[in-house]
C-alpha cells in the first residue's frame, strides 16, 4: 500500500517490516471499541498515528523527477483500480440494504441509515468510506509533485510548506463540507504532508542503512520516541490540557512521535519473511481487512457465541490477539492466490509473481 516507482530494486527489508508493523496496527484498529470496549484508549492511541505512518512510509520512496502524466497513469492503475475493485465487497451491505432491507434486519442489524449516502461515499470516495486511504494517496502523489516544483526543490521551504499544509487541515477537519469532498479532497493537505515528510527523510538519510544501526542506538531511540509518545497522546487525546494551536502542535507531536515510535520498533524487529510479506503486500492486506475482520468475528463472536464485550480486560486482549491472528491469517492465504493468479487486481497486468 504505497508509491514505488520501481519494485524491481532490492527492496529495503526494514520499510516492508513496518509497513506490516502498520498494517497489523490497521487490523487492531479494526476490532472496533463496540466489540473490545476495554481497548478503547489502545484503538484510540493507534488512530493518532498509524495512517499517517502509511503516507510517510510512501513519501520514502517518492520521485519528483518522474514525468507527472506518467506517474498519474502509474498511481492510477496501482491505487484506483485496487480501490474499485475491492471495495465490491464494502457495497455488499449498503446494495443489499437498498434492495431488500428486510433480509438485512433479518440478521439482527439495523436498517436506519441511509444505504444510497453509504454507496455514494464509496463510489466517490468520501470521508473514512471504504478503501479511503487509495484515494488519498492517489490525490497527494501529484500535489506533491507540484509542490516541489513550486519551492523548487528547496528542502527547508518545502518542510514549512508541508507544516502549513497540517496546520490547515488541522483547522478545516472538523467541518461537515470538507468531510464530504469527493476523491479524498478532503485530506488532501494532510496526505500531502505526510508523503512529503516521508520524502524529506528520504533525501536528509541513508535509508538503506537504518537497519544496520547498533542494537543499542534502536532500542534507546524506541524507548524514547515510545514515552514521548505516550505522554503526548494523554495531554492530547485521553485527557486534553489544551485547545486551539496548542492541542493542534501536541496533535501533531504525538503523530511524529507515534510514527518515529513504530519505525523503531520496526528496526528492533529481526528479518522474518513471513511478517515482511505482510508489509510487501500491504495493498492486498489492507484492501482486504475488513472483509477477514468481519468473517472472524462472525464466527467467533455469532457462530461459537464469545461473549467479547462483557470480557475483562485480560479476557479481550487474549481474544482480541486470536481475532487478529486469525484475520491476518485469510488475508495471508488470500493474498498468495492474488498474487499468483490475479495480479491485474493491483495494477500489474505485466508480471505474474509467484509467492
Amino acid at each position: 500500500m504505497s508509491y514505488e516507482p520501481d519494485r524491481s530494486k532490492s527492496r529495503i527489508i526494514w520499510v516492508d517490516i513496518a509497513r506490516a508493523v502498520a498494517m497489523v496496527l490497521v487490523f487492531t484498529g479494526h476490532l472496533g471499541a463496540s466489540w473490545f470496549p476495554q481497548l478503547e484508549p489502545l484503538l484510540t492511541a493507534i488512530y493518532t498515528f498509524h495512517m499517517p505512518l502509511f503516507f510517510l512510509l510512501s513519501g520514502l520512496f517518492f520521485k519528483p523527477t518522474v514525468n507527472l502524466l506518467n506517474l498519474i497513469i502509474k498511481q492510477a492503475k496501482t491505487l484506483l483500480i485496487p480501490y474499485y475493485l475491492f471495495s465490491v465487497f464494502a457495497l455488499v451491505s449498503p446494495i443489499v440494504k437498498l434492495l431488500r432491507p428486510s433480509l438485512y434486519e433479518s440478521a439482527g442489524k439495523s436498517a436506519d441509515s441511509n444505504p444510497l449516502s453509504a454507496i455514494i461515499a464509496i463510489v466517490f470516495a468520501q470521508g473514512n468510506a471504504g478503501l479511503w486511504f487509495l484515494w488519498s494517496l492517489f490525490v497527494a502523489i501529484p500535489c506533491l509533485w507540484l509542490t516541489v516544483r513550486v519551492v523548487r526543490s528547496n528542502k527547508l521551504v518545502l518542510a514549512a510548506v508541508l507544516l502549513v499544509y497540517l496546520i490547515i487541515d488541522f483547522f478545516l477537519k472538523g467541518t461537515s463540507v470538507v468531510a464530504m469532498l469527493p476523491f479524498q479532497l478532503g485530506k488532501i493537505f494532510e496526505a500531502t504532508a505526510y508523503v512529503g515528510f516521508g520524502y524529506l527523510i528520504a533525501q536528509a538519510c541513508d535509508i538503506r542503512k537504518w537497519d544496520r544501526l547498533n542494537f543499542s542506538h534502536k532500542l534507546g531511540a524506541f524507548l524514547v520516541f515510545t514515552v514521548a509518545f505516550l505522554i503526548l497522546e494523554h495531554f492530547s487525546v485521553a485527557q486534553p490540557v489544551a485547545t486551539g494551536a496548542m492541542l493542534a502542535t501536541l496533535a501533531l507531536l504525538t503523530t511524529f512521535f507515534g510514527m518515529a515510535m513504530a519505525i523503531a520498533f520496526s528496526l528492533l524487529l529481526p528479518e522474518a519473511r513471513c511478517f515482511a510479506t505482510i508489509g510487501r503486500d500491504s495493498l492486498v492486506f489492507y484492501a482486504l481487512n475488513d472483509l477477514a475482520l468481519k468473517m472472524v468475528k462472525f464466527v467467533l463472536f455469532s457462530a461459537v457465541g464469545i461473549p467479547v464485550a462483557s470480557l475483562p480486560l485480560g479476557g479481550q486482549l487474549l481474544v482480541g490477539f486470536l481475532t487478529l491472528i486469525a484475520a491476518i491469517a485469510v488475508c495471508y492465504v488470500l493474498d498468495i492466490f492474488i498474487q499468483r493468479h490475479m495480479r491485474w487486481a493491483i495494477g500489474d497486468f505485466n508480471s505474474v509473481r509467484h509467492a
